[in-house]
């Protein structure tokens, strides 16, 4: 690099030196480091225009001699592996093209100074030692009860969650990863200043707050000279988001982190094995079209609960099943682990124990049926939410996990067949396990029921089908429990009506489905590249219109996984 870098692996030098290098025309070898990035030439000169920007922007606010790290994250479309990282499935995701990144200056004190180059989001400070629990927190389930206390006290409190709030949980739960039992660090995380920019849309379903969190966390790894496994790193990163309440896990992390330009992959979590990830080519002659529903989650208190309860169900179905089957207790860990490769049983035994699971159960009623051995942990899982009014829809969510884990696992089989029209179906019945409504081709309402995957008399059809010799391989296959939908029920009636209407109007060349943790947010779309001017026409006249609500959609390339600005870029996504 410049003059001020000493190897690769030494990135930090004075902001006025970078201004340097990213004027034009570019220093070749950091032309070349974003050519492995970025690819495009013409998506070269905006990135470099926007650093540029933001240096000027960190200069004026910090100074120009301020020695700084620079990194960047994107963001992440998941293609088939809804909701299953926290319950341990497989994810499919490609990283986007757009991104967020991060100018850091390592400080020498333990105050954190946050700029953004979006006036909405307002300057913040906060102490790293101010912030800290009062004890070591031992777990995951102790740091799950004192993120949900600290959130009560806040409310309490009349005060909201800010954008801040996601470096503060960072920054806690790695200073916690040094604390010892008698209250001692064995490292501290230093402050820092920070200013953030991008071209990462907010609350459009792909994960821009994740991408937020390891933007930063790229960077303080590197001034803290932070030395663990890319898995466990992007694991810590993951339930250090707990801290702003959500209870997803770490597929998003490892999707931002790990993905390759141009390729999907296919990562496992809980835990993340970096070097077990694997790569398949996006479909050639596709793309993904992320469409604006129009509809932003609700970020209320009654919808975030609804998130932990639908999350904790995964929890309670895998500890009834524990319980009723102790003969398989030692090899479930996560839901997922109910499988047949993993419990050396066929597919109809999968479902009787999935027709075990009650259809509907109170906290009552599931204290008196969970084994005395897992008492406790019954009690940390009730105690982050609480009870639904419906009471808790085991069986239905179950069988969502278990069958989107499944088609998570098969979906690179089905890439690898280039057997696109089963990658669509597959697409579809992902979201119908999170539909709440469905709509007929004139846009009128047809009776669904979520619940109607998962009855009794379904379920006993399923097995009997699989018992019968006599059953066809059409019959066979289509009880496979990756086309089971089950029922998860994140969607809301209008990003359904947007799904249906694609189904309707392009079902051979594309499918849609929900992003995101779901109630609201984007649609994503894997679309035939030649029609995505008709998805759009389609699209303005039966959906826009119909809302009134401005057409936005967005063509999405897979981009490259997150990385520090060095020559060459460094980062696990060019390992």
């Amino acid at each position: 690099m410049a003059a001020g870098s000493q190897d690769q692996s030494t990135i930090t030098i004075p902001v006025k030196e970078w201004i340097g290098l990213l004027k034009y025309p570019l220093n070749p070898e950091i032309k070349e480091a974003f050519r492995r990035i970025y690819g495009d030439e013409e998506v070269i000169e905006k990135k470099r225009k926007i650093y540029l920007k933001a240096l000027k922007l960190f200069g004026e606010a910090y100074g120009f001699d301020s020695e700084v790290v620079i990194s960047r994250a994107p963001g992440r479309v998941n293609l088939l592996g809804r909701h299953t990282d926290y319950m341990g499935g497989y994810v499919n995701p490609m990283a986007t093209d757009t991104e967020i990144f991060a100018v850091v200056e390592a400080r020498d004190d333990d105050w954190v100074f946050l700029r953004n180059m979006d006036p909405k989001y307002r300057p913040k400070k906060f102490r790293i030692g101010e912030e800290m629990p009062p004890k070591k927190i031992v777990d995951l389930d102790d740091w799950d009860r004192w993120t949900a206390e600290k959130f009560r006290e806040r409310m309490r409190r009349g005060e909201h969650l800010d954008w801040d709030d996601y470096v503060k949980g960072l920054t806690i739960y790695f200073q916690e990863y040094y604390r010892e039992t008698d209250g001692t660090f064995t490292k501290r995380i230093k402050g820092m200043n920070l200013l953030i920019g991008g071209d990462l849309p907010p609350r459009r379903g792909m994960s821009s707050s994740s991408a937020l969190v390891i933007a930063v966390a790229v960077a303080m790894k590197e001034i803290n000279g932070i030395e663990m496994p890319v898995g466990e790193f992007i694991e810590r990163v993951g339930y250090s988001e707990w801290y702003v309440l959500t209870r997803g896990g770490s597929a998003d992390h490892a999707a931002i982190t790990l993905s390759k330009r141009g390729m999907i992959s296919h990562i496992g979590s809980l835990p993340t094995r970096a070097e077990d990830v694997t790569y398949a080519p996006f479909p050639e002659g596709y793309s993904v079209v992320i469409v604006n529903s129009g509809v932003e989650r609700p970020q209320d208190d009654e919808t975030k609960n609804y998130l932990r309860v639908t999350a904790a169900e995964y929890r309670l179905a895998l500890l009834w099943i524990k319980s009723l089957y102790p003969e398989y207790a030692q090899k479930l860990v996560w839901l997922r682990d109910v499988n047949t490769r993993n419990l050396k049983v066929d597919l109809a035994r999968i479902y009787e124990i999935l027709r075990s699971l009650p259809e509907k159960i109170t906290r009552e009623e599931l204290r008196t049926r969970i084994s005395e051995d897992y008492q406790g942990e019954l009690d940390a899982i009730l105690s982050n939410h609480r009870e639904p009014r419906e009471g808790y829809k085991l069986r239905q969510r179950a069988l969502f996990g278990l069958a989107e884990a499944e088609r998570a696992v098969v979906f690179p089989e089905f890439l690898k067949r280039n057997d696109i029209q089963g990658i669509l179906e597959l697409v579809r019945r992902s979201h119908d396990g999170d539909r709440v409504a469905k709509f007929d081709r004139e846009g009128n309402p047809v009776p669904w029921n979520p619940g109607a995957f998962s009855t009794d008399e379904r379920l006993d059809m399923l097995i009997a089908t699989l018992r019968n010799e006599e059953a066809s391989p059409e019959q066979i296959e289509a009880a496979q429990l990756y086309w089971q939908p089950g029922g998860y029920e994140r969607s809301i009636p209008q990003i359904d009506y947007l799904c249906d209407i694609v189904y309707h109007e392009l079902g051979s060349y594309a499918a849609a489905q929900i992003m995101g943790a779901g109630l609201g947010g984007d649609v994503e779309v894997l679309i035939r590249k030649d029609k995505i001017d008709e998805l759009r026409k389609v699209l303005e006249d039966k959906y826009f219109r119909r809302y009134g609500i401005d057409p936005v959609m967005t063509v999405v390339y897979p981009g490259q996984g997150a990385c520090l600005l060095s020559t060459p870029p460094k980062g696990p996504s060019f390992g």
